[in-house]
């Protein structure tokens, strides 16, 4: 890949490009995700990669959402899987978290895998199910 730099990645991961609703939702997800691993407690190995994958899972979206030509078409299967990917993961990560006190862990696994849904969803319909 000639000619990619970081200051076009950086621009590309800006708010400025893209659909707006897609870019709210994707750094909403993101910053969830991250404080979700950073507040993990102890031992919990795949928990923390599962939210890993989510968080760039999102950068992925955003990337391709933000670029022309896009790193997954729209419509691509690929970018389907990184959209259900964003869904599930931090569900499965609610579910996979051991310990004692874990509410408040599994609270944020929870509402970034309905935000996750919600743009899971909103994407499909409005611009791959065409």
């Amino acid at each position: 890949m000639e000619g990619v730099s970081i200051q076009e990645i950086l621009k590309l991961l800006g708010p400025q490009t893209g659909n707006m609703l897609w870019n709210i939702l994707l750094y909403i997800i993101f910053i969830l995700s991250v404080i979700v691993i950073l507040g993990m407690p102890d031992k919990n190995m795949l928990a923390s990669l599962l939210m890993g994958a989510v968080a760039l899972a999102t950068v992925i979206a955003k990337l391709s959402t933000s670029a022309v030509p896009p790193l997954l078409p729209k419509r691509e299967f690929g970018m389907f899987l990184i959209n259900v990917l964003i869904f599930v993961f931090p569900l499965l990560t609610a579910g996979v978290v051991r310990a004692r006190k874990k509410g408040r862990t599994v609270m944020l696994c929870i509402i970034t895998g309905v935000l996750g849904g919600m743009y899971f969803f909103f994407f499909w319909f409005m611009e791959q199910a065409n």
